[in-house]
């Protein structure tokens, strides 16, 4: 069953945000800009950056169920200040810090994107009529989307779990990491019952909630004091402080098990023996 998720707020980049969520669910009739969504945590972010960036007041139309019978809520702006606006989010949509292309992937994927829920398949996608707003998507991605047409719409996807944790990453959502990892690792163990105990079912979970803590952790080191090769692993650490294991072991240039093992020194100098995550 997919899921979609709401995400948290970014201050420096709040205008990319929204311009990622008016390309993906926007429409316009004459002056007046609606912004459709399923959610109601999206709704009201859609309300809040109105307000936040552009001090527009926006109406929200009575909840109308869709052809599934699911709530859809409808967030409107108009007259010529929302249309002033729709041009400055414009140059939003196309800024080249990093921290605002991956707010603007953020704001796409409220409006246009799912993840379905581990088990025994991994897969997170967008989908939208617009070729080039799915290019762009994939464009700003660090993980490698795939891009189709599927049904008369352009589909930017992955199918691996390290490509769903990689983006959802990327997007700041880092609660929802550790569930969909959690998950997958209960996943995995009911699909390899015989070689995993409940013992490490449990273990897996907790293991993953104490990733989010490593962080803070090795903040306490001092780089000074280490091996160059623990050196170098802290820096990447901390350098790309939401990626994954294999994307750090990627970046320099190890195997998973190597990167493993000088994090887990690492932790073990910050006097925190929680494992690393992948």
């Amino acid at each position: 069953m997919k899921r979609q998720l709401a995400a948290r707020p970014e201050k420096e980049c709040g205008r990319s945000e929204l311009a990622g969520l008016v390309d993906a669910a926007g429409e316009w009739s004459g002056q007046v800009l609606v912004v459709h969504t399923l959610s109601a945590a999206v709704a009201r972010a859609v309300v809040r950056l109105w307000r936040s960036e552009f001090g527009l007041e926006s109406g929200l139309d009575p909840v109308i169920p869709d052809r599934f019978g699911r709530p859809r809520y409808a967030v409107e702006v108009s007259g010529n200040r929302a249309v002033q606006a729709a041009e400055e989010l414009r140059f939003a949509r196309a800024a080249r810090a990093p921290g605002c292309k991956n707010a603007y992937l953020r704001g796409a994927f409220q409006g246009a994107g799912s993840v379905v829920r581990p088990g025994r398949s991994h897969h997170l996608e967008f989908v939208h009529r617009d070729r080039e707003f799915i290019e762009r998507v994939a464009g700003y991605a660090r993980a490698p989307l795939r891009v189709t047409r599927r049904r008369g719409r352009w589909v930017a996807y992955t199918k691996s779990a390290d490509g769903v944790t990689s983006v959802l990453s990327q997007m700041g959502l880092y609660e929802a990491v550790l569930e969909y990892e959690a998950r997958a690792v209960v996943g995995e163990a009911k699909a390899n019952a015989n070689r995993v105990t409940n013992f490490e079912v449990a273990n897996a979970g907790r293991t993953a909630r104490a990733a989010a803590r490593q962080l803070e952790a090795l903040g306490r080191l001092d780089p000074v004091e280490l091996p160059g090769a623990l050196r170098e692993m802290l820096e990447l650490r901390l350098r790309y402080p939401d990626a994954s294991l294999s994307e750090l072991a990627r970046l320099g240039g190890l195997s998973k098990s190597a990167a493993n093992h000088r994090l887990r020194r690492l932790l073990e100098r910050a006097g925190n023996p929680a494992r690393s995550s992948g």
